[in-house]
């Protein structure tokens, strides 16, 4: 396949999980900004407390060679961009710990200290057919959405000051 049948292909399947979103009543748009993949990117607004504003983006990562065997296809959640400086050396502890226990994605802060998100990074098979491929699109949204409102709670606490890495190791079940 080609890299033009490769970005046509991807473009119909994040329009097909646009539509499905869109369908379960959450606001999202396919969007192909300047120097970034497309996307569908989508708020979240039942996830964390109700007054966040969270934000998925849901998109492939690029093409490396037209014959690579699997493909990349990426679950970005954005928690928050507002990170208060001095909270941030609880917030990375109580990420480590928390990352430890996950079946699969992580909790990052990105390089320039300005967002707080949830990844997962699912690998592909190239070859997979359409419906199959979208299937494991849509398991691999559903499931970066549950693991991260999962912890979202506990995370926020952390990054407001509400509670400190000892409150983290205590959720998990560790020793208080």
């Amino acid at each position: 396949m080609d890299r033009k049948e490769i970005e046509k292909r991807r473009h119909e399947l994040l329009e097909e999980l646009n539509r499905e979103l869109n369908g379960a009543q959450i606001a999202a748009v396919v969007r192909k900004d300047e120097g970034v993949p497309e996307m569908v990117s989508a708020i979240l607004d039942e996830m964390g407390d109700g007054d966040m504003e969270i934000l998925g983006d849901f998109y492939f990562g690029p093409i490396r060679t037209e014959d690579d065997p699997a493909q990349q296809f990426l679950c970005v959640i954005t928690i928050t961009d507002e990170l208060p400086p001095e909270r941030l050396p609880a917030l990375y502890e109580a990420i480590s710990y928390i990352n430890f226990t996950l079946p699969a994605g992580c909790f990052s802060v990105d390089k320039d200290h300005r967002f707080f998100c949830f990844v997962l990074n699912t690998l592909l098979p190239m070859d997979l057919e359409d419906p199959l491929l979208f299937r494991e699109m849509d398991l691999a949204v559903g499931n970066a959405c549950a693991i991260a409102d999962s912890y979202i709670g506990i995370l926020t606490d952390v990054l407001n000051g509400d509670i400190g890495v000892d409150g983290v190791v205590e959720f998990l079940g560790g020793p208080s």
